[in-house]
């Protein structure tokens, strides 16, 4: 990871809140799991829905695989209806299973999911983490926020949105992983006024049905 020099203005608080919380292993999101340890991902404190921004659609549900990665069909992903309008989303590889839990929301027509982990203890704080989606049938195609992109604009702009800078471990004080504390409000405003910046967004992830 792209080390980042350390914002001024976020310092304090920065060594307190690493301090108070500890925070979950982001797992890197590809279409609407969070499947491998793979890279930086953006993750949020807040979650970037609100109730009324929630929808349901029955085409997420089922078991889905990477359309690249046709020749691993021991790695997919079951979703599966939780509560009224939620989902839980298990991936299954060689090794090991995750959980995680995820709501489709809508924000001026445009189509996001939020995701979070759901196996966790009481210490641990549930991470949000938000894709864009492109399509939902025939195959569920979507894009992460790019972090790089992101650090590199918060170097610039520290104003930009609220967030921290935590430690990649004890002692340090240059660099660290961002995690936005900004409330769903702000979080909401930020992507939709990025929502065209094609710099914004990873490259999409497309799965398609078992």
């Amino acid at each position: 990871m792209k080390a980042m020099r350390q914002l001024t203005n976020q310092t304090h608080t920065t060594k307190a809140s690493a301090q108070k919380v500890r925070f979950l292993p982001a797992m890197s999101a590809i279409g609407i799991i969070l499947l491998l340890l793979t890279g930086c991902i953006v993750t949020s404190v807040y979650p970037f829905y609100t109730a009324k921004d929630v929808v349901f659609d029955q085409a997420l549900l089922g078991d889905w695989i990477d359309a690249v990665k046709t020749n691993e069909p021991n790695q997919f992903v079951r979703v599966e209806r939780l509560g009224e309008k939620g989902y839980l989303v298990t991936a299954f590889t060689d090794s090991e299973t995750n959980s995680t839990e995820a709501y489709l929301f809508r924000l001026k027509q445009q189509l996001f999911l939020d995701v979070f982990p759901t196996n966790r203890s009481l210490d641990y704080l549930p991470v949000h983490q938000v894709s864009r989606v492109a399509g939902l049938t025939p195959k569920f195609e979507s894009t992460d926020l790019n972090y790089d992109w992101l650090t590199k604009l918060l170097e610039q702009k520290p104003d930009a949105i609220g967030h921290l800078v935590l430690p990649e471990k004890p002692g340090d004080t240059q660099g660290g992983r961002v995690v936005l504390t900004a409330e769903t409000q702000e979080l909401q405003r930020f992507i939709l006024k990025h929502l065209d910046n094609t710099n914004a967004w990873k490259e999409p992830s497309i799965w398609k049905h078992r």
